[in-house]
């Protein structure tokens, strides 16, 4: 009987372990985040991220942007070159655990 009941119990932790693990898993790589792609990405300089009195600034890579931020209201400024107009993005909000992809912000 005891053997019967060592066996149930190593079977229920060796069945749900790696369902717990993954689900542990994708709970640690949920960020909070803004992302997005900039085109022609050779004419930008980078992208500015606002939040009330803070800011940072955000290097592009091949164009694209990705920051992890607190959950809240924020202003997204893309700086340009001299030929293409400043780009500016309001109120984007972002909840907790949400990655908020801005998609392509293409230059004029």
């Amino acid at each position: 009987m005891n053997k019967v009941v060592i066996a149930c119990a190593v079977a229920s932790i060796v069945i749900t372990a790696p369902r717990v693990y993954k689900e542990s898993l994708q709970a640690a790589r949920q960020t909070t985040s803004i992302s997005g792609k900039i085109s022609p990405a050779k004419e930008a300089d980078m992208v500015k991220i606002v939040s009330g009195k803070d800011s940072m600034r955000v290097t592009l890579v091949a164009g694209n942007f990705f920051v992890q931020v607190k959950p809240g209201k924020y202003k997204l400024i893309v700086n340009t070159r001299a030929r293409h107009k400043e780009v500016q993005l309001d109120n984007l909000v972002v909840k907790q655990n949400q990655s908020l992809d801005i998609g392509e912000i293409i230059l004029q």
